[in-house]
């Protein structure tokens, strides 16, 4: 009954969809209708830039991250109360909350990608790790995108660092499945949790990685 009760608290917090109220709030504008079509912070800065200027984006932006990094957290430590095992609490916990981000049942399942739920989940129980892993992230997408750039004979400037950063799909999908090693070097107790919830991160990057390389 723990377990039941864990996975649905977990999948509710999850489903919150703070992207959604946030730029429909700032903006009156569904975040889904416009740039990426993702609910998540990014978009939410992208969309409230283009209605209301970069002071208000970031704000919109910082609200939605650290609400998504703190639904995943609650979710974790209520499973935690209910759970004895810590692997078992924290995957579950983990695993459910994304779930919910990306496929919330209010809005159709049509949500955002997740990453910001892992992020607390790591910041929560290590800081450093998290640090480990989004430097692994990032550069892995300026160096996959260092090779796109040589191979396509573009280009390679400054302004590039911050394009690979937002929108090297191909680069931060293998950058997140190098971050599960890093994650089991660094801290074993978390490699399941973030195991299981880059697998729901991918699956819901997939769409905007065809689209990139005009995948059919």
């Amino acid at each position: 009954m723990n377990y039941l009760l864990s996975l649905l608290v977990a999948y509710l917090l999850g489903s919150i969809p703070t992207a959604f109220f946030v730029v429909l709030l700032f903006c009156g504008v569904d975040v889904r209708s416009g740039e990426s079509g993702n609910m998540g912070a990014l978009n939410t800065l992208r969309m409230v830039k283009k209605h209301k200027g970069l002071l208000l984006a970031f704000l919109a932006f910082l609200i939605v991250w650290v609400v998504d990094m703190t639904k995943a957290v609650l979710a974790v430590v209520i499973a935690q109360k209910l759970i004895t095992n810590f692997t078992q609490a924290v995957t579950l916990g983990t695993f459910f909350a994304v779930l919910g981000h990306n496929y919330p049942i209010w809005l159709k399942g049509k949500g955002g990608r997740g990453a910001a739920s892992l992020m607390g989940v790591m910041i929560f129980f290590n800081p450093l790790l998290f640090i480990w892993w989004i430097a692994t992230i990032f550069l892995t997408s300026e160096i996959i995108e260092v090779f796109i750039r040589l191979f396509s004979r573009k280009k390679i400037n400054v302004k590039m660092i911050a394009y690979a950063a937002s929108e090297q799909i191909l680069g931060r999908l293998i950058g997140e499945v190098i971050g599960i090693w890093v994650v089991y070097v660094v801290d074993r107790r978390l490699f399941y949790p973030v195991l299981l919830a880059t697998f729901l991160i991918i699956i819901r990057h997939w769409t905007r990685f065809k689209k990139q390389f005009d995948l059919p």
